[in-house]
């Protein structure tokens, strides 16, 4: 907000607007049953909420640094660079105390994409005693994404044996297996993002403590739903 004589400006930002929606469908997939065993698929209510949950703390996180861009006052920044994409909008920043969370922001914007452009994978599904077995992951890179990109992000060459992840994040890619494992890892991301930027005094939003309505609380810390979702999976037990 800027104050002058004849009122005040406001400037826009919808990320406060996304933290009610987020925790209410943490809630709702902190609902669903876990599948047996970590390398079973999860319930198609899981991937309901899980792949939404990607999309708003994208959205969420893309908010602010929308913000932060509108208030880059480098000299030597350029109205490209602000047009840029986050990444290389951070990338043009010079800052190396950013460059692993670049590296793990990519990985993330690979999985929304793959969400958000419904991505096409084929693989191979079998039963085995009652289990299914998945295998031959197959993706088309004709349109979707660009083989480097793919090969820079994701484990393996294709067709892919086992379940398609990506290297630093252990994120899964094929958005109908995206479960509640892969919004704790990019919620958690999205928060040291953005903590780094703001330490970095890009952004401005140490001082604001963010609550939600979660579950019984009426007032739950934002970023203690990170914790609430690990919760619900650690210690589950790995058939391998």
């Amino acid at each position: 907000m800027k104050t002058k004589k004849r009122g005040e400006i406001y400037i826009s930002c919808l990320a406060s607007n996304y933290k009610q929606p987020i925790a209410v469908l943490v809630e709702r997939l902190l609902k669903v049953k876990l599948p047996d065993s970590q390398d079973d698929k999860p319930l198609e209510s899981e991937v309901d909420y899980a792949v939404t949950l990607v999309v708003l703390l994208m959205l969420y996180f893309e908010a602010w640094v929308s913000r932060a861009r509108h208030f880059d006052g480098r000299s030597d920044a350029t109205n490209m660079d602000k047009k840029k994409y986050v990444t290389s909008w951070m990338n043009s920043l010079n800052e190396p105390s950013l460059e692993p969370i670049i590296a793990r922001l990519e990985e993330v914007y690979f999985l929304r994409d793959a969400i958000v452009h419904n991505h096409i994978w084929t693989y191979t599904q079998r039963w085995a005693q009652g289990n299914a077995h998945y295998s031959n992951f197959d993706f088309d890179l004709t349109w979707q994404s660009r083989p480097k990109k793919f090969g820079n992000i994701v484990r393996g060459k294709l067709p892919l044996q086992s379940f398609p992840r990506t290297k630093l994040l252990n994120l899964m890619v094929v958005p109908g297996f995206v479960g509640r494992k892969e919004v704790a890892l990019i919620f958690k991301t999205v928060k040291d993002a953005l903590k780094l930027l703001n330490e970095l005094d890009y952004l401005d939003i140490a001082h604001k403590v963010s609550y939600v309505r979660f579950g019984e609380k009426l007032s739950f810390p934002f970023w203690g739903l990170i914790g609430s979702i690990q919760k619900s999976y650690l210690g589950q037990s790995r058939t391998d």
